[in-house]
């Protein structure tokens, strides 16, 4: 780890080294900034599951050596409802290891990497932030910077600047030691909550409960243990994976609730990953989701600093973006609580079975295009308002299939559906260049849309 005293101000100051931090770190190097990332160490041991998407999402971040961390693919099994399915499967990834990886990924990026936490926050008048630090190495420091990305978690001050809320939720963490066997994870529900175990192949278990967060329950560390003891008798489909094993560490309590936060981004700050949104653990892959919006951060940022006439046009692609994310997520995690039918009067069931809303998380009628709109979007290095096509499924819009802006196939057709059928295969074919598997594809997407 580095460390630093400087008040010159840099370019950009990065609050937290998990995936989301550290790949918005490397995008910005890239772009040519000056970047120092200030990060702390993961207080207790984890394990997550993770998706063959997220480990495209961090190739595409450059994130290499974080991606050689993650394990081959295990069976996935739930005990949901009553029933018993093994659908599908998942990646498994130790987050110390993995955060340590990430944080390699970033040094080898040339980027400073400054082992403490944030004291406090100052903006001037010009705009730079002053930031008070404790490093772990030599106390209290000061950094300044231009711009500022905070990437702490979910964790983050300020529950006053959630614009969203989700039911009080709270995950308890134990690793647990028995016999070597094959790996794999397992799901359970219960009148109480849910249990999610991943077995390691030396015999190492994660174990964590996930339940209602109150005043009383769970209790706090005195009666934590026999309370989580009593839990586990409770869920006898997971007394299996847990017989001749022994606790090996103590019981970490971490928060689960959904947040959406309200100051996304500004002139000179912006929040990513779980900063920026958090949801449900059921509704999907957390280190996807935090790389959803950091993949495209730099380009926002180098819009901010460099273009700042796009100011505006950048602000909302980001906030768009997150709060779309954000409510695809919760939703799907909605309906994987309304799976449970067997305990859905129980008040922990109750209460996320009708959250965040009604509104289907995938259209259940034929998707509709709705017309070109000129939106914000990523191109290159930077936002732009281009025309998209906005369909019932994608309100932010399509800029591109298979490379081809669909505002030049969709532009200016003929009311006539006959002659509106032949401009636009024409087009097609125009724009394929030959390449059949092209036209194939762009002729998919106008038909599910009724447009052929």
């Amino acid at each position: 780890m580095g460390r630093s005293g400087n008040t010159t101000p840099v370019d950009v100051v990065i609050v937290g080294g998990g995936p989301a931090g550290c790949c918005v770190a490397v995008g910005l190097r890239e772009l040519g900034y000056e970047v120092r990332l200030l990060t702390t160490r993961r207080p207790w041991p984890s394990c997550e599951g993770i998706s063959a998407r997220t480990l495209q999402g961090l190739r595409s971040a450059g994130l290499e050596r974080a991606l050689a961390e993650v394990a081959t693919a295990t069976p996935r099994r739930a005990h949901w409802n009553n029933m018993q399915t093994e659908a599908n499967a998942e990646h498994l990834v130790l987050r110390r290891e993995f955060d340590r990886a990430l944080l390699e990924d970033v040094g080898a990026a040339g980027i400073p990497v400054l082992a403490g936490r944030l004291l406090q926050r100052e903006t001037t008048d010009d705009g730079v932030h002053r930031l008070a630090v404790r490093l772990e190495e030599s106390g209290t420091a000061q950094l300044a910077c231009r711009f500022l990305v905070d990437a702490r978690g979910r964790g983050v001050p300020g529950r006053e600047a959630a614009l969203l809320r989700g039911p009080e939720t709270v995950s308890l963490v134990q690793v647990r030691q028995g016999t070597a066997g094959n790996p794999g994870s397992l799901v359970c529900s219960y009148a109480d909550g849910w249990a999610w175990l991943a077995m390691l192949a030396d015999g190492t278990r994660f174990l964590q409960l996930t339940v209602e967060s109150s005043a009383q329950s769970p209790p706090k560390r005195a009666g934590l243990e026999r309370w989580f003891q009593e839990q586990l008798r409770r869920i006898p489909e997971i007394h299996p994976w847990l017989d001749a094993t022994r606790g090996v560490s103590r019981i970490f309590a971490r928060g689960s609730t959904s947040i959406l936060r309200d100051d996304l981004v500004g002139a000179n700050a912006i929040r990513v990953g779980d900063a920026a949104m958090a949801v449900d653990p059921l509704s999907g892959n957390g280190i996807f989701q935090a790389l959803s919006s950091a993949l495209a951060a730099p380009a926002v940022i180098n819009t901010l600093l460099r273009h700042p006439e796009d100011s505006a046009l950048a602000q909302t692609f980001h906030r768009e973006r997150v709060r779309h994310t954000f409510m695809r997520f919760a939703r799907t995690g909605r309906d994987f609580y309304r799976l449970e039918q067997d305990r859905c009067e129980a008040p922990f069931w109750q209460a996320r079975q009708g959250w965040p809303d009604d509104q289907f998380a995938h259209p259940e009628t034929a998707p509709e295009f709705l017309g070109l709109h000129e939106r914000p979007v990523l191109e290159g290095e930077r936002i732009r308002s281009r025309p998209v096509a906005v369909t019932s499924d994608q309100p932010l819009g399509v800029w591109h299939v298979d490379g081809v802006a669909l505002a030049s196939l969709l532009r200016d057709l003929p009311e006539a559906a006959d002659s509106r059928a032949s401009a636009l295969l024409q087009r097609v074919r125009r724009a394929s260049e030959g390449d059949r598997h092209r036209a194939e594809r762009l002729t998919a997407w106008l038909r599910r849309y009724a447009l052929l």
